[in-house]
């Protein structure tokens, strides 16, 4: 599978993670989902906010420039498995997941 093609299948893993589930409230009584990610952070002990961050700045990267992904993702200090694992750790939480989805648009 082209490593594009997989890109594709993973952002649309993250954004399904992200709308399942997610009961409808109002905008007022939702905590901002960077602040919900961040107080989460310490019982976590797996993907740091940290992490988050350069996974967001690598997809967009490889988005703008998908034939430079392997050095994008050295740049980053990634490997291909290490950055599906770190995708696949955000997708499982949903407050991450979210988090990855309003900062990747």
């Amino acid at each position: 599978m082209s490593a594009r093609i997989r890109r594709s299948a993973l952002l649309a893993a993250l954004t399904l993670a992200a709308a399942c589930g997610r009961p409808e409230a109002p905008a007022a009584e939702e905590a901002p989902a960077v602040e919900a990610a961040q107080a989460m952070d310490a019982e976590r002990g797996g993907v740091s906010l940290a992490d988050l961050d350069r996974s967001v700045t690598t997809a967009r990267a490889m988005r703008e420039m998908p034939g430079a992904a392997d050095s994008i993702l050295a740049a980053n200090g990634f490997t291909r498995p290490g950055f599906d694992s770190l995708m696949y750790a955000i997708a499982a939480d949903s407050a991450l997941a979210r988090a990855y989805t309003e900062s990747i648009r």
